[in-house]
């Protein structure tokens, strides 16, 4: 869960932000803003319709830690990629692509440690997903106070790398199979069949 409350904490800790963080280059313009907003909105549509898909197709993991990896590098590169109208209205559908993603991956892996406590798991989720993202508008304002709102992008990428690191920690790989336990014939020491014609070992 601590991964979700990561991620979500860092889409909106400049999500909450993202009217003076886009200052430079709406101008103020609420018409620009709007359709800025509804590109992110779009993105983000698309990647919760899209997650699905991806999560049936290559393992959870690999999908959670993909996209906030790119969500990682557009963060990073939000300043420059805002400079102008054109660029930042990819830059607003790319990162909320990359915002709608993780959540399904993430409910995936959570089943996969514990099917038998998959609805307290997911209940669990879904309240990690209000918390970040509270604490996320939350620990934004407090940046604003000693950060200018174009840079709110350098500590969302920060929060981004921690979620990326919890999940590589608490990935499980699969395990090998345990060996298939002899027949009782052998474990007594009973002779094969004739018929078989490989010994067991």
């Amino acid at each position: 869960m601590g991964t979700t409350m990561l991620a979500q904490c860092s889409a909106y800790f400049l999500y909450t932000y993202i009217g003076p963080f886009l200052h430079g280059v709406t101008g103020g313009s609420v018409v620009k803003l709007t359709l800025l907003l509804f590109g992110w909105g779009l993105g983000v549509l698309a990647g919760t319709f899209v997650a699905g898909r991806l999560t049936d197709r290559f393992a959870p993991h690999k999908v959670l830690i993909t996209v906030l990896a790119v969500s990682l590098v557009l963060l990073l590169l939000g300043t420059w990629a805002t400079v102008s109208l054109e660029t930042t209205v990819v830059w607003a559908l790319a990162w909320g692509f990359c915002v709608g993603v993780p959540i399904i991956p993430q409910q995936h892996r959570l089943v996969s440690f514990s099917p038998a406590a998959s609805p307290v798991l997911l209940g669990l989720n879904s309240a990690s997903v209000y918390i970040g993202i509270a604490l996320g508008g939350a620990l934004g304002g407090l940046t604003l106070t000693w950060l200018s709102p174009d840079k709110l992008t350098v500590p969302a990428a920060g929060i981004v790398a921690l979620a990326i690191l919890l999940a590589l920690t608490t990935t499980r790989t699969p395990q090998a199979a345990a060996p298939a336990e002899p027949a009782a014939g052998q474990r007594a020491g009973t002779p094969e069949p004739k018929e078989t014609s490989t010994p067991a070992t």
